[in-house]
């Protein structure tokens, strides 16, 4: 099966089908069958408002099919996309990467080219042609902070399978098999011996699942098969998620061909239909023409932002996601949560659970981890597994936060830096030129704010030795590395109030480590640590990560993974440090355009701010550039981006049956490879084991739950741009 040859175009969750979608196609066929699935998708939300509309995927795809090429439009979509990558920090690595990188080479300049020449010679059939390969060229990067999503293929429907798969080693050291998910549920719940699945469409599964693994964003092909089954973090943090296999998430946009047939080592076998979900509102479509108009021309008149409205005081009540055990403490939005161990050999061992670092109150998530960890010590615990499955990032200083709570004496490195562009440069002069040398945040104006607190001014962070930049060469160079301009180290100013505890522009909170948080006790030894992972890591998640194994000497445990007891690598989403959206690169150009005065010179090129535009936001549901690269300290003198550095675990393990019903039973096994008596498939740790078994203390059951009450200031409140300057995690 050759990967160019996939049909793309998800679905989040396998709901129920009714009627006979196979007789949908065979009935009406494919003719004009953008009226049939809007007719269909009107009958089903007149009789059930709520309900998602399912239809054939074979008839959906047909109507996708059928919206012809705006090839105008298509080629002035493209030329807009073109000054936005220039932003994307690593192209030139990508292009020519060292071989320790696990991931083809790619040319994203010579891909997305192929695709405006393709428009330009007219060998798309139609716009899902086009949208289609404009969403591979993206993916080919293996990077979650580089997207664009268009609009056709994004916007109107969803593609899934109905059947997970997972894969298990059904006693932990055999190497692991694919078994459908429900089957393994059967296993562990009612004794059932499954059958492994033998062959997928004719194929070899394990062959097949992995190239179909590498249509995802991650950059390490153990995460990429890692990420195609189900596993209970994803599904606690997205509930319905049940692998990209099934179509979850972004392989809903991926049409896996109209049946799957899996067949079994027992000689048996199942099919299993490909159906679509309507998720847009389909009034008035009657063929591809009349859907383009209404998907593929950008924001209607009648679009208006969401009204904002204020937010509750954050209370941690929160209930736990199935398959988690009751919480000692969870956040309201359940991204925190904390446990302790049960049985009588890890009784000793607290666990903390954090599926990203987003959440919807900052200071929640950093008052649950503090009042965990003192729970924690204050119950006698002696050891933490810090559990990271699943987790695609967030807010950049949560992850800070987070590692100051547990090592708060070691100042964290956070070395950073921007590809050097026309437009970067551009905006860093004007700044510099109407920001005042006197600049007072109780008397500016928004914008201003804005423009102080962005990349592009020289006075906002600090340089290598934490100390303020004192002009624009120093800041912004540039330096040259692999063939490439870029500006010098950055690191974060966390005595800078608007950044961390002004409740408009900042975090919300003090950062652990300055202020007023600075007298704190590391709770745990480093030996009394051990991270868990899945692969998925990314973005914030990796900058904690780092800090904790190359600053704080935390010992990592990756499970999983292709069927090999080879090294796994835990970390294998984005390294970079932060991503911005389209729209907020073509914020900061107005920024700097709209503050000209009358008769200013500009030396700087402004056609690189002047050429940055809407287009591209208003022809999508989702755009993301990787800004800023993150550099560790060894790579400092060569430029090496983290991304680009092979991490394997210390120990690799495999999932077992239990684990997929139970996560309970994961975090059992990582204790017992970090402290007790289990064996890593591959790698050890190295760490001090327990001599003796201590007695389980007596306990209420559930546990008393925790509450945890913080000011009502939730990020959706806050300035519009504030997620931009602050992060987010990489969207499954």
């Amino acid at each position: 099966m050759q990967l160019q040859n996939l049909i793309l175009v998800g679905s989040l969750a396998a709901g129920a089908v009714a009627g006979d979608l196979r007789r949908q196609v065979a009935t009406n066929g494919t003719g004009n069958a953008c009226a049939q699935i809007s007719s269909r998708a009107s009958r089903t939300l007149a009789a059930s408002p709520s309900a998602t509309p399912v239809v054939d995927g074979e008839l959906a795809l047909a109507c996708l099919k059928s919206v012809p090429l705006g090839k105008a439009e298509a080629l002035q979509l493209m030329e807009s996309i073109f000054p936005y990558v220039e932003w994307q920090s690593d192209t030139s690595y990508i292009k020519n990467p060292p071989s320790a990188y696990l991931e083809p080479a790619v040319d994203i300049w010579a891909e997305l080219n192929k695709v405006y020449d393709n428009i330009k010679s007219d060998k798309y059939a139609g716009e899902y042609e086009f949208q289609a390969d404009l969403f591979k060229a993206f993916n080919l990067a293996h990077d979650g902070h580089f997207r664009f999503f268009p609009d056709l293929l994004t916007k109107v429907l969803t593609f899934h399978r109905n059947v997970g798969l997972v894969s298990v080693s059904l006693d932990g050291k055999e190497t692991p098999q694919i078994y459908v998910h429900t089957d393994i549920v059967e296993k562990v719940e009612n004794g059932l011996e499954p059958s492994p699945v033998k062959s997928i469409n004719g194929e070899d599964a394990v062959k097949y699942l992995e190239y179909w693994s590498q249509l995802g964003s991650l950059n390490d092909p153990d995460a990429l098969y890692n990420s195609l089954f189900f596993s209970k973090p994803f599904a606690a943090s997205t509930p319905g998620f049940d692998g990209y296999f099934s179509g979850s998430a972004r392989y809903g946009y991926i049409y896996p061909g109209n049946t799957t047939v899996i067949e079994f080592a027992n000689g048996t076998s199942r099919s299993y239909r490909t159906t679509a979900q309507i998720k847009a509102d389909l009034t008035g479509v009657t063929d591809g023409q009349s859907l383009y108009q209404k998907f593929c021309t950008g924001p209607s008149s009648t679009e208006s932002a969401a009204s904002t409205t204020s937010s509750p005081a954050a209370t941690a009540t929160a209930t736990p996601a199935p398959g988690y055990p009751d919480p000692e403490v969870i956040s309201s939005d359940n991204v925190i949560s904390g446990y302790f161990l049960d049985s009588d050999k890890n009784s000793e061992v607290a666990v903390l659970s954090m599926l990203s670092f987003e959440p919807s109150t900052p200071a929640e998530f950093q008052a649950v981890l503090e009042k965990f960890l003192r729970h924690a010590k204050a119950a006698g615990k002696t050891k933490l597994v810090i559990d990271l499955s699943g987790n695609g990032g967030g807010y950049i200083l949560q992850g800070y936060d987070t590692f100051r709570q547990l090592f708060p004496s070691i100042v964290q490195d956070g070395y950073t830096r921007f590809r050097y562009t026309e437009a970067l440069a551009a905006m860093a002069e004007q700044f510099n030129a109407v920001l005042p040398e006197d600049f007072n945040p109780d008397s500016a104006t928004d914008d201003e704010i804005q423009m102080f607190e962005s990349p592009p001014n020289y006075r906002y962070d600090l340089n290598l030795e934490n100390k303020h930049f004192t002009s624009l060469e120093e800041k912004f160079g540039p330096h040259e590395y692999n063939g490439d301009q870029y500006t010098s180290i950055i690191r974060w100013d966390l005595d800078d109030p608007l950044t961390t505890v002004n409740q408009t522009y900042g975090m919300g909170m003090e950062i652990t480590g300055y202020g007023t948080r600075r007298n704190f006790t590391q709770p745990f030894a480093a030996e009394d640590i051990v991270m868990l992972y899945d692969g998925y890591c990314a973005s914030t998640c990796t900058l904690f990560s780092e800090f904790m194994r190359l600053q704080g000497g935390v010992k990592s445990i990756a499970i999983g993974g292709r069927p090999s007891s080879d090294p796994m690598q835990g970390i294998g989403g984005i390294k970079g440090s932060n991503n911005f959206a389209f729209s907020y690169i073509y914020s900061l150009a107005q920024l700097a355009i709209d503050s000209a005065q009358p008769g200013q010179e500009h030396k700087a090129n402004w056609t690189a701010l002047t050429e940055l535009s809407e287009l591209p936001t208003n022809r999508s549901t989702d755009t993301s550039i990787n800004v800023r690269d993150n550099i560790l300290p060894e790579n400092l003198d060569d430029g090496l981006p983290s991304q680009f550095v092979y991490e394997k675990a210390d120990c690799r393990l495999f999932y077992e049956p239990e684990m997929i019903v139970d996560v309970t039973a994961m975090w059992e096994a990582a204790a017992d490879a970090a402290w007790g008596n289990k064996e890593c498939v591959n790698g050890h740790l190295g760490l001090k084991k327990r001599t003796a078994t201590r007695a389980r203390r007596s306990r209420i059951f559930p546990p008393r739950k925790m509450t945890v009450n913080v000011p009502a200031n939730p990020v959706e409140d806050r300035s519009p741009w504030w997620t931009q300057k602050h992060g987010t995690k990489v969207p499954l």
